[in-house]
């Protein structure tokens, strides 16, 4: 950690946040450190400092396409350690009543478990980056602040402060860098220094959501749903319960249940089962019922949806930045948290490209991106969350007619693929919510829900796609990786 004579910057968390931002950082710096308070293991095993690295995540379509354009092999390395091609015709999507057409869009994304996707991000920005270094076992004491004069000042006709993040201090021990980015959850302490500087502290947006889950790994086998390889059930119209199954490395189900304000799944291997098959599909419940258990029932829970409105944020001291879920946490069923940070880290890239790494102006105009960015994923979560009327806290305006025409949307679905592939594209934020209210689209919307789909046997879970044999979708899972980047160009 000595000191350059160029510029470099610390990274504080080396989870995907941590990690996604080193990277963004290491094209504008001439040296990057990480700071992990965990040891990190040498496999991909989950660590102390990810709760949730047990449970089921999914990176999403946009999320994907970030990382595999910083990290060039990434795809081609996740497949080789286990990870899952998922393509859209790969999905079976219980909601509204019945199961959605399933369109193949292509590739989308990797399933694989968290730790997984972590460690081989973090090797490849080693290896690919060497102006990045990453330290473990080492926690930040606090920030180093540089208070000659902690007052706003007049920079190129806008109002900064003067004050500047000069680095940080480990045990006692002050470590210079010329910008500071703290990517440690959505509980960092950092902000807390500075307002007992005296700089005003974001306003929170929550909303009570008092989410719950478990997990559990399972045996995946060859004729598990017909050689489909990823299952999402959403009860809106019951107890707003949640399943997910999804393929991870070593040939897994890893199965996520999760339920609302109160209602927590048993960690019981038998209740946990009963638990599934309550949920309007059986899907998940039928393979748990056969498959062979490789893990306990793991529990979570997850008290709100959380933002940070740093975009309205008037003084902030230049040198340092948060990114991650310090600025948008989410209820972890909508599987957007990974997707958030890169989209983040992004929003991180254009603002050094304009202001570069030591400017006063880079805090705020990383924060107007940086809200751009979640906002949103913040309504569409936000707004999933309240069709349960026992959701309260912060509504954003427009929610509820916004949530009617999504339940029409959800309905659509099971007869008209050309509405389901565009809410799947939506909803991996490959396009705009706004392409689901076009004219044209709401009016397949209205006219699909005329229609009356016949439910499809849940044996062969076939939906509508006639013509589809069940050995397609099992042709699907050894398609290669390079074959399914292909089909995303």
């Amino acid at each position: 950690m000595s000191d350059s004579d160029g510029t470099n910057a610390i990274v504080i968390g080396a989870g995907i946040a941590g990690l996604v931002t080193a990277r963004v950082l290491s094209d504008h710096v001439d040296r990057v450190t990480v700071l992990e308070r965990d040891r990190l293991p040498d496999d991909a095993v989950p660590r102390r400092g990810v709760p949730q690295g047990r449970h089921g995540h999914l990176l999403l379509g946009a999320g994907r396409r970030l990382l595999d354009g910083w990290f060039p092999g990434l795809t081609g390395e996740l497949a080789a350690a286990g990870a899952v091609p998922l393509h859209g015709a790969d999905l079976v999507w219980h909601q509204g009543g019945g199961y959605r057409t399933r369109p193949d869009l292509g590739f989308l994304t990797m399933s694989a478990s968290r730790p997984l996707l972590e460690d081989t991000v973090r090797r490849c920005l080693l290896r690919q980056r060497r102006n990045v270094t990453v330290v473990d076992q080492t926690a930040v004491d606090g920030l180093v602040v540089a208070t000659d004069q902690i007052a706003a000042v007049r920079v190129d006709s806008a109002q900064v402060d003067s004050a500047r993040i000069t680095g940080v201090r480990v045990d006692g021990v002050e470590h210079r860098a010329d910008l500071v980015v703290a990517c440690t959850g959505r509980n960092t302490h950092f902000l807390d220094q500075l307002a007992e500087l005296g700089f005003p502290a974001p306003e929170v947006a929550a909303v009570r959501v008092d989410a719950a889950y478990a997990s559990q790994l399972v045996r995946r086998g060859p004729d598990d749903l017909d050689g489909a390889l990823a299952v999402v059930v959403d009860d809106r119209a019951g107890g707003h319960r949640t399943g997910t199954m999804v393929p991870v490395e070593g040939d897994r189900w890893l199965i996520t249940i999760g339920s609302r304000h109160g209602e927590v799944p048993p960690s019981d291997p038998g209740e946990f089962e009963t638990f599934a098959r309550e949920l309007p599909s059986s899907t998940i419940a039928d393979v748990l019922a056969k498959a062979e258990a490789l893990s306990p029932v793991l529990t979570h829970r997850i008290a709100t949806d959380q933002r940070r409105q740093v975009e309205r944020l008037r003084r902030t001291p230049a040198g340092f930045l948060v990114l991650g879920d310090a600025i948008c946490s989410l209820n972890p069923i909508h599987a957007q948290g990974m997707t958030s940070a890169a989209l983040q880290a992004r929003a991180l890239d254009r603002a050094l490209r304009r202001y570069g790494p030591t400017s006063p102006r880079l805090p705020g105009a990383f924060y107007g991106r940086a809200g751009r960015a979640v906002d949103v994923l913040w309504r569409t979560a936000v707004g999933a969350d309240f069709a349960d009327p026992r959701t309260t806290g912060h509504r954003p305006v427009g929610t509820g007619l916004a949530n009617r025409y999504r339940s029409l949307v959800s309905r659509a679905c099971h007869t008209s693929p050309v509405v389901a592939r565009q809410a799947l594209l939506v909803q991996h934020l490959l396009a705009r919510p706004a392409s689901l209210a076009t004219p044209a689209m709401m009016l397949r919307v209205l006219l699909a829900n005329r229609r009356r789909p016949g439910r499809p046997p849940e044996s062969t879970l076939s939906g509508d796609r006639p013509g589809r044999s069940p050995t397609t979708g099992g042709g699907r899972r050894s398609r290669s990786a390079a074959t399914a980047t292909r089909a995303d160009q």
